[in-house]
């Protein structure tokens, strides 16, 4: 698992249900399920991609940091 964050309000459907994504807040999903919506996405809607990005990613380098 690893934290996404939305970058555009969307609604998705994952696990044959409709999720709704917020933008701006974070998400706990699997690498690949953020993979495969974002190339979804991005197929539907290139202006708006990716949908998630990962931001646990920097936490950790800025913990590194200090």
């Amino acid at each position: 698992m690893a934290k996404f964050k939305a970058t555009s309000n969307v609604v998705f459907v994952v696990g044959g249900k409709e999720t709704n994504f917020d933008k701006g807040l974070e998400y706990d999903m699997e690498v690949k399920t953020a993979e495969e919506l974002n190339a979804k996405g991005a197929i539907t809607h290139p202006e708006l991609s990716p949908f998630f990005e990962r931001v646990d990613k920097e936490e950790k380098a800025a913990k590194a940091d200090k």
